[in-house]
């Protein structure tokens, strides 16, 4: 008995529908964490040169929504998360290497032991941009994430 066409055009619809809901997921994953709220809560283990700075930092991310954030069902990676300045050029690189967590409607999660690393080189080399910089909105991330070896990369 050899695979017929209704077999190929059942496989392919079955595949179709599968990409065409992770998609939506995805989408809608990106749109709810660009309302997450993140704050620093601690700074330790200070690594300082001439080239950079790096230390570890925890962050507390809060969900102000009235819905869960559950990215369950996907393997997902926060990859890092990079700062950059109004004209794009890198201020700080964040490692974070940890997958989606859930996070409560109205609650928070803390990430422990992220990893800044701070190019002191290229700041200085940067430093007419980096004085422009008069508040948090004048920043912009650059958030990575990792889902089935693919990188896909949110700008805020």
């Amino acid at each position: 008995m050899g695979i017929r066409a209704k077999h190929i055009v059942i496989t392919g619809a079955l595949l179709g529908i599968g990409v065409l809901w992770y998609t939506s997921k995805l989408n809608k994953w990106k749109e709810t964490m660009k309302k997450l709220k993140a704050l620093p809560t601690g700074i330790r283990n200070f690594d300082i040169n001439f080239k950079r700075v790096r230390f570890n930092l925890d962050v507390t991310i809060y969900n102000p929504t009235g819905e869960n954030f559950s990215p369950d069902g996907v393997i997902a990676t926060v990859k890092r998360i990079i700062l950059k300045d109004k004209t794009a050029k890198r201020i700080a690189t964040i490692t974070v290497n940890k997958s989606f967590l859930s996070i409560p409607a109205k609650g928070k999660h803390v990430l422990k032991d992220l990893i800044v690393e701070i190019p002191i080189l290229e700041n200085i080399s940067n430093w007419q941009s980096l004085s422009h910089i008069r508040s948090v909105n004048d920043i912009q991330t650059e958030t990575i994430l990792g889902v089935l070896g693919k990188e896909y990369s949110i700008i805020k």
